[in-house]
């Protein structure tokens, strides 16, 4: 790999003028990623333009040209591109170039000095094939196992350790712009595919019907000062104050900047609260799925009656959380529930690190 900081010269018979990078970050690690390739474009003196898509609002397309290559970067959410980022893909103008790459970043991990990936699933499968059907050439697929924001999951990794990662993805990025701009196709996002193919039903599960759930999993405790700050941030425009308190929508994303950055660590995971909703799902659905195979004497096992569980599961995963999340917002003005859900939540424990990236990128958007 070359060194980051080579300056490549690029013959400019596999030169573009010009280059714009579309992204969505939810605490920085695509953010980061963009402007590292912006660095690397800027350098051989190729015209750069980054721009976030958050809301996507006050997006400017590039003119219709062959010397454009066109880069999308964006987090893995549940095995799949961030919806926000499908969403704007599958709406992306035609023809603008020919010549467009994409990268995902995905949950990296350190164990000692092992580096541990994350998986992709379809973050990069389904954007390239929506591009594909749109006349686009996909010139690189590139994960980057940027450190896991996943706080829901797990503490926020320490500081030393999000550092290493950072410097090691960093050359990485760097090094797959430097070939990409040379005229190589670099398709290092395939390397995992027979894995990524494995687990794309649960990708698929993510987008029907899993990120619904999750998204009525944050609260809002009492150290919240509605300062505005989530709402003003949030990507997808989905956090609202009701109540004097904030509520989170079904269009959540999950991308964790609310709950990162709330300068009170106000934002919680509300783990008990979902494991209560899980089990209310399971036992509405067996109860809902036995009455309605009696009703219309359909055979258990059969095709009909899997197709029929299904949907029920799909349906009530939706329905339940977000009826009973309205709730329970309502009803938690009463204090001791207040200190419940606050209690059940691992997020609340001071040992529970949010994500803090130290480095995010040297320059601003444009």
């Amino acid at each position: 790999m070359n060194e980051p900081n080579q300056v490549l010269k690029v013959s400019p018979v596999n030169r573009w003028d010009s280059l714009y990078i579309y992204y969505i970050s939810g605490t920085g690690n695509a953010r980061a990623s963009s402007f590292w390739i912006k660095e690397e474009a800027e350098k051989i003196g190729i015209s750069v333009v980054v721009q976030q898509i958050d809301r996507l609002e006050n997006i400017s397309f590039p003119g219709k040209s062959g010397r454009t290559i066109i880069g999308f970067a964006f987090p893995t959410h549940g095995f799949n591109a961030a919806p926000i980022m499908l969403k704007f893909i599958s709406g992306f103008p035609r023809g603008l170039c020919r010549d467009v790459f994409l990268l995902n970043t995905r949950a990296g991990m350190k164990m000692s000095k092992l580096f541990l990936q994350g998986l992709s699933g379809l973050a990069l499968i389904l954007p390239a094939f929506i591009l594909f059907l749109k006349g686009y050439r996909c010139r690189g697929l590139l994960p980057v196992d940027l450190p896991s924001n996943w706080i829901p999951l797990h503490p926020g990794i320490k500081a030393e350790v999000i550092d290493s990662i950072f410097t090691r993805c960093e050359k990485i990025v760097r090094g797959f712009a430097i070939k990409l701009f040379s005229g190589k196709r670099i398709f290092r996002g395939l390397y995992s595919l027979p894995v990524d193919l494995a687990i794309s039903p649960i990708g698929l599960g993510y987008y029907i019907a899993g990120r619904f759930f999750l998204s009525k999993t944050f609260i809002a405790t009492g150290r919240c000062n509605n300062c505005g700050i989530c709402i003003k941030e949030c990507p997808t425009n989905s956090i609202l104050l009701v109540r004097n308190r904030p509520y989170w929508k079904l269009t959540c994303e999950s991308c964790m900047r609310c709950l990162n950055r709330c300068p009170e660590r106000a934002i919680e995971a509300a783990h008990g609260m979902a494991v209560g909703f899980y089990f209310i799902i399971i036992a509405v659905n067996s109860w809902l799925t036995l009455k309605v195979i009696e009703w219309a004497g359909i055979e258990r096992h059969s095709a009909l009656w899997v197709i029929l569980t299904q949907a029920s599961n799909l349906a009530l995963t939706i329905a339940i959380p977000a009826i009973l999340y309205l709730v329970f917002h309502y009803a938690s003005s009463f204090g001791p529930l207040r200190v419940l859900l606050r209690l059940t939540s691992l997020t609340s424990f001071r040992f529970w690190r949010r994500y803090k990236p130290k480095r995010t990128g040297k320059t601003t958007d444009r």
